[in-house]
């Protein structure tokens, strides 16, 4: 668990936000349903939360919790709204907020396992 530094998870958060800002982006431009954008993830999380380790799962789902804390939701639901009121034929711009919620967890739980892996093979080569 120790090669997973705190820059290492600020790092995956920010790119796991900013991935789920650009979907949510490309949604509101493209005019595109939102259950498509949403269930795919939510059933990718489902298979790495299964396949994760505890101590990467509570870093994962933890870290979608704080990238709704009361600077990022207000900055990207007004940010949805304000591309959502300039597209033509896009009334909003809901589903934004969950989908930078799912990508930081994404993000960590994927950099969890890459490291996990790494630790496991130094750990193989260690005993060797």
């Amino acid at each position: 668990m120790g090669a997973f530094r705190e820059s290492l998870l600020m790092q995956s958060v920010a790119l796991g936000v900013a991935i789920g800002i650009g979907t949510g982006v490309c949604k509101i431009a493209f005019n595109i349903p939102l259950v498509y954008l949403l269930l795919p993830p939510y059933m990718l999380l489902c298979v790495l939360t299964w396949i994760s380790s505890e101590e990467f799962v509570n870093f994962g789902w933890d870290s979608a919790g704080v990238t709704t804390g009361p600077i990022t939701v207000p900055l990207v639901l007004a940010m949805g709204l304000g591309i959502g009121a300039n597209v033509p034929g896009v009334s909003d711009g809901f589903g934004v907020l969950a989908l930078a919620s799912v990508g930081p967890i994404i993000t960590v739980l994927t950099v969890g396992l890459l490291v996990a892996r790494a630790q496991s093979k130094i750990d193989n080569e260690d005993e060797s």
